[in-house]
């Protein structure tokens, strides 16, 4: 269950009254890799297996999906079996700059996965969600909802990482803002544009110039603001 149900009391125009209030759920879950305990993190509780995934790659335990032998959710713990050849310590793995392999995209195209990616059920039940998703030219892949923005991007990504795709070929899109930590979470992935509805901060267009990747920000109806990397965005 991604959300709660609880009742509670509102104060509205001087009246007290009873109502029932959807808040989202968030858990904390304990991620172990080949038995050491390697992060907390506090997510909605859905796509935790591909929260893991994800979360193992961004730190450089793992190159690819098929370095997992096991994965195993049980309650708040995850534990992650990989290959030994995958231990190289617990340092955050290497950025890239972004490739040509993704292409252009449309604009319309964006626009279009973003607002289907922003009809989220469980925002419209809580108001507390952010909602991503994966792309690839006009289709959305895989959708991720949680009380984290980035926690989404760990779980598409990491979608995206077990079943081996090439996620330079990809791109995301948001609803969180975008800030130097969204840049370099997706450019960990190899992920060459990104785009929200929201804002962008001046160290996001700055990273994002020097590791040669795609800012959209604003987003909305039938505009968006291109920040960097204008040549992956097409109009046809």
């Amino acid at each position: 269950m991604k959300h709660r149900d609880l009742k509670t009391l509102r104060i509205e125009g001087g009246e007290i009254s009873e109502i029932e209030e959807h808040l989202p759920r968030e858990v904390e879950l304990e991620i172990f890799a080949n038995g050491d305990l390697l992060a907390k993190a506090t997510i909605t509780p859905s796509m935790e297996v591909e929260f893991v995934a994800g979360h193992l790659r961004y730190r450089g335990i793992i190159e690819e999906g098929c370095e997992i032998r096991s994965l195993l959710i049980e309650g708040q713990k995850a534990w992650a079996e990989v290959d030994p050849r995958s231990e190289k310590g617990l340092g955050v793995g290497a950025a890239r700059r972004a490739g040509d392999a993704a292409g252009t995209v449309r604009a319309d195209a964006i626009l279009r996965n973003l607002a289907l990616t922003l009809d989220s059920d469980l925002y419209r039940r809580t108001g507390g969600t952010h909602t991503s998703s994966l792309c690839r030219g006009t289709s959305i892949l895989a959708t991720a909802e949680d009380v984290g923005r980035l926690n989404t991007l760990d779980k598409i990504f990491g979608w995206g990482v077990l079943r081996g795709l090439d996620l330079a070929s990809c791109y995301a899109v948001t609803s969180g803002r975008i800030t130097s930590a969204t840049i370099d979470k997706a450019s960990r992935f190899g992920i060459p544009l990104i785009a929200s509805k929201g804002a962008v901060t001046t160290l996001a267009v700055e990273m994002a110039e020097r590791r040669e990747m795609t800012l959209v920000g604003f987003a909305r109806k039938m505009r968006m603001n291109v920040y960097v990397g204008e040549d992956r965005v097409t109009l046809d």
